[in-house]
């Protein structure tokens, strides 16, 4: 008679494990949804700058999924679109992306026991929101690694949506985007909106405040390498400021 109830409970414990796996999901998607409104008008705003460029839709709809980061993919287009050497472009993506190294870097151990192939699967969505929602929760909950993967894949299922979704309607209107909509200071309300999301304490708000400071007198340096080399000033800045106030 046990025999025959061993099929029963383990297709019960599974449903079990699916039905928490989604709470989990659906949490991450919430979470996330704050920053998600704030990525999407600079969606929207580089949408519109492709199609006001000399690029096809099809080209620049496909840039979103290939480069997903907003300032690399509006530094390509624009420089796609006035002529520039191809490898500068490239070279300029990578520079402007680097810092996705250092969340990359921040995010591993939490996903340390998935296989290679998984691995780089949730490594697609790695940008700066899927870091400021996803490690505070991993931190500060002891989730298993079914649990952590299920948030991670709903905040980013999300997020790559609606990122994706705000191009290609703005690639659909083009032109009939009015300016008075405020695309022009989209990626900087979306900048904001994680700087206030990651300044929790004096250490934070020193290296946040150092970033800004280097990234605003660093906008002519090669490559578009500012964003790269604010990262790691804030960095270093906090990391000072933490060590001394220890």
């Amino acid at each position: 008679m046990t025999a025959t109830l061993r099929p029963e409970i383990h297709i019960a414990t599974g449903a079990a494990d699916d039905r928490r796996a989604l709470s989990f999901a659906m949490e991450g998607a919430r979470d996330i949804t704050p920053m998600v409104l704030g990525v999407i008008p600079f969606g929207l705003a580089i949408g519109a700058s492709i199609a006001s460029s000399s690029l096809s839709a099809a080209q620049g709809v496909a840039s979103a999924p290939i480069i997903l980061a907003g300032a690399a993919q509006i530094s390509t287009i624009q420089m796609l679109d006035a002529g520039v050497a191809p490898l500068v472009i490239v070279l300029s993506a990578l520079m402007i992306n680097a810092r996705i190294l250092l969340y990359s870097a921040s995010m591993a151990p939490w996903f340390s026991s998935e296989s290679l192939g998984r691995r780089l699967l949730l490594a697609v969505p790695v940008i700066d929101q899927m870091h400021f929602t996803c490690v505070p929760k991993f931190e500060q909950f002891d989730l298993s690694a079914r649990e952590r993967r299920a948030y991670y894949a709903g905040a980013g299922t999300w997020l790559v949506a609606a990122w994706l979704g705000s191009q290609a309607i703005a690639v659909t209107i083009g032109a009939a985007i009015p300016d008075a909509v405020g695309l022009r200071i989209a990626a900087p309300l979306a900048m904001a909106g994680l700087l206030a999301k990651s300044t929790v304490g004096r250490d934070t708000i020193v290296a946040a405040g150092v970033a800004a400071v280097v990234v605003t007198g660093g906008v002519g340096l090669p490559f578009h390498s500012s964003v790269l080399v604010a990262a790691i000033a804030g960095i270093a800045a906090g990391t000072m400021y933490h060590r001394r106030a220890s």
